[in-house]
């Protein structure tokens, strides 16, 4: 399935089902690093995040946090970068102001 072609409600049900598959997994072998090097079930997903949202993402799998402000970050950054990708002639000029995204994560 490609993640980059769904809607936000369908973009959220597989974020759910994906941390269901991930607890599920956890609850038989807690070994979070094992996890990490053997699975390829984020391979999807860090192709179509943002570098800066991706860590929160594997947080959030990782815990199981279904909180709709870290759930919202996630996808709304998802969808907001395939936005981007879809013009990719745009100039420098045009490019949204550098800003600093320090205090508008969920983790901070």
């Amino acid at each position: 399935m490609k993640l980059i072609s769904l809607s936000k409600d369908e973009l959220r049900d597989q974020l759910i089902s994906l941390m269901d598959t991930v607890a599920h997994h956890l609850e038989t072998d807690p070994d979070v690093d094992k996890f990490l090097d053997e699975t390829d079930l984020f391979d999807e997903w860090e192709r179509v995040l943002p570098e800066a949202e991706y860590p929160i993402f594997v947080i959030a799998v990782l815990n199981n946090t279904r909180r709709d402000a870290i759930m919202d970050t996630i996808l709304n950054a998802m969808l907001k970068k395939d936005d981007h990708s879809d013009h990719p002639e745009k100039s420098t000029s045009e490019a949204e102001p550098a800003r600093s995204h320090a205090g508008e994560h969920p983790f901070n």
